[in-house]
């Protein structure tokens, strides 16, 4: 009589059958696999970096256990992140709600995750580098390039305008999620962003594993990260006044000066102070996009029309009348016009006399960004820091110098008693020991 084999001679085979299929549909649609595939100690989830494959080999650990994106769903249980929704007359509970997960989880439609996906692990690392169900093998075999993992779909967030637009996303907002006035009024923190900064205040997964490779750091980050992410920045909030305008949200209050409305009734705050150019009553457009990047465009392109551009849009809008579809063409010209100045500003030399001529050139321009509210002085700030860095790493800034920064950063901490004399004050300080 025959012998009939075990039932496992033909489950496993079957088993590596399905489990075959399943990553063939995986790559082929490119499904999110969760932040799980990445975690093998062989992968990502080493318990110590490692020097064997040019990257770290911890990243899976860093994300875990210290980096601010991993508790970006827990926020929302808070009681103020309950009350924002309760303002806005939100259907549910924030953590319900796309309105919120947008930006605090990685939250897609189940038809694009190969697995269950546990919105619980917050901001996890598809939400950067794209889904990985089409590179997430291939990129593990020996011979396997960048460039080939990019086109079976991960993000390239080499490129610093990329990396810089995926932050933006949620940093500033795009055409599916938004920031904007309603929300802040709701109590949700309005956004600054600038990308060296807020990289440099990262827990490092993205760097080499040896910290001596100074030319692949000045490559994407610092002041090279600095110029593309404000250039970004600017581009990205012209894309989003222009969808704005033509999709009927004009005029919207999160474009304009904040102090052009809240402010206290007694004489004297500084939130009272306005440019002599501005009519009465008019609201004016927030700068603070375009406080250090209008240095940059003048290196690179210094007869370029961005100045008369801005001036322009930034006139429309304070005319609460003025057609959308005007704003609309302005925004996009605009957007357009920074889109093609982008490269050459990732291509500018970088060398400590250029660090210098930009830090003198936006303390100069003190009384353009200090008409403003405080997110323009935010931005110049953080903008010096970077290149004052820089500046220290090279051996080119008196130490004096450096000091001066925290001193600049506490003229920033309260809006309520911001004193634009005193920063005015400590920026020339700076200025002369330059």
């Amino acid at each position: 009589m025959r012998r009939l084999k075990p039932i496992r001679t033909f489950l496993i085979p079957l088993l590596f059958l399905v489990l075959g299929i399943a990553a063939d549909i995986a790559a082929a649609t490119g499904l999110y696999q969760g932040p799980s595939s990445c975690a093998s100690g062989s992968c990502h989830g080493s318990p110590l970096p490692l020097d064997v494959y040019g990257v770290k080999q911890n990243e899976y650990g860093t994300w875990l256990r210290q980096d601010r994106h991993r508790k970006a769903y827990q926020a929302l249980f808070n009681a103020k992140s309950k009350k924002i929704a309760r303002l806005m007359r939100l259907s549910g509970p924030p953590h319900q709600s796309q309105t919120c997960l947008g930006c605090h989880a990685l939250s897609v439609p189940r038809a694009a995750q190969a697995i269950p996906l546990d919105l619980e692990e917050g901001i996890s690392c598809e939400s950067c580098h794209g889904p990985s169900g089409g590179w997430i093998a291939g990129h593990a075999e020996e011979g396997w390039t960048h460039r080939q993992s990019v086109a079976a779909g991960m993000v390239d967030l080499q490129s610093l305008p990329t990396r810089a637009r995926v932050c933006l996303g949620c940093h500033l907002g795009d055409a599916r999620r938004s920031v904007d006035h309603e929300l802040i009024a709701a109590g949700h923190p309005s956004l600054i962003f600038d990308l060296a900064t807020y990289s440099l205040a990262m827990p490092a997964h993205w760097l080499p594993p040896v910290a001596a490779d100074k030319q692949q750091r000045e490559k994407t980050e610092g002041p090279r990260a600095w110029m593309v992410g404000q250039a970004v920045a600017l581009r990205e909030s012209m894309r989003n006044l222009q969808h704005r305008a033509t999709s009927g949200r004009l005029p919207e209050f999160s474009e304009m000066d904040c102090t052009a409305c809240h402010h206290v009734l007694k004489e004297g705050g500084w939130r009272q102070e306005r440019p002599d150019s501005l009519e009465p009553g008019l609201p004016l457009w927030n700068p603070a996009r375009y406080t250090v990047l209008r240095h940059l465009i003048r290196v690179v392109a210094p007869n370029s029309a961005v100045d008369t551009q801005i001036a322009t849009l930034a006139g429309d809008i304070a005319r609460l009348n003025t057609p959308p579809e005007k704003v609309a063409a302005a925004a996009k010209e605009i957007a357009e016009t920074i889109d093609r100045l982008i490269p050459e500003i990732n291509q500018i030399p970088i060398t400590p006399a250029f660090a210098k001529k930009i830090v003198l050139a936006i303390i100069q321009d003190s009384p353009f960004f200090l008409q403003g509210d405080l997110h323009s002085a935010e931005q110049a700030v953080m903008g010096i820091n970077t290149l004052l860095a820089y500046l220290q790493r090279q051996g080119a800034v008196p130490p004096q110098a450096i000091k001066m920064i925290e001193t600049l950063y506490q003229d920033l901490q309260d809006s309520d008693r911001f004193d634009r004399q005193g920063l005015a004050k400590h920026l020339e300080e700076l200025r002369a020991l330059l």
